[in-house]
């Protein structure tokens, strides 16, 4: 049994970039599930007439919103401000990390907005996600690219 719980607390135990670039996988992972339940042919007609949002893309489409808007938060109350005192020549970075972040915030505000409509059809709802998944996965790739580095430098933390 002990064996059990040091194994378990070892794979706890990780830097805190490496940490925040299987969080960047998992929201990949959601938005192009999103993108693809968006694009199934239960969502549209097939002859590119939209049809109304069904009830688990809506939902699937709110999580997904709420679960981002959470993460960057948490990064803008937490992270970067961490990362602007302990890495302060990454201030210009931060701040376009701050700027993209209130760029998705309203590009989501957008699609939480269509998306809680009640005759909304997927084709604009298609059309704001796919908008948001180009500026997301560019975004995701610059912090990644610059900022990983910094955090893994706080050694590792336990989860």
């Amino acid at each position: 049994m002990a064996e059990e719980t040091g194994d378990h607390e070892a794979q706890r135990i990780e830097a805190l970039g490496d940490q925040l670039v299987k969080i960047h996988d998992m929201l990949r992972g959601q938005l192009n599930d999103l993108r693809a339940a968006l694009d199934s042919p239960d969502a549209g007609t097939g002859d590119g007439r939209s049809v109304p949002l069904d009830h688990q893309i809506r939902k699937q489409c709110l999580s997904f919103c709420e679960f981002l808007h959470g993460h960057h938060t948490a990064e803008d109350e937490h992270v970067l401000p961490g990362l602007a005192v302990s890495h302060p020549e990454l201030a210009p970075v931060l701040e376009r990390l701050t700027r993209e972040h209130s760029t998705i915030s309203r590009a989501l505000d957008r699609i939480q907005e269509l998306a809680s409509g009640r005759d909304v059809g997927t084709g604009p709802v298609r059309e704001e996600v796919e908008r948001l998944a180009a500026q997301v996965e560019a975004h995701l790739d610059h912090e990644e690219a610059q900022i990983v580095e910094a955090l893994n430098s706080y050694g590792p933390v336990t989860l």
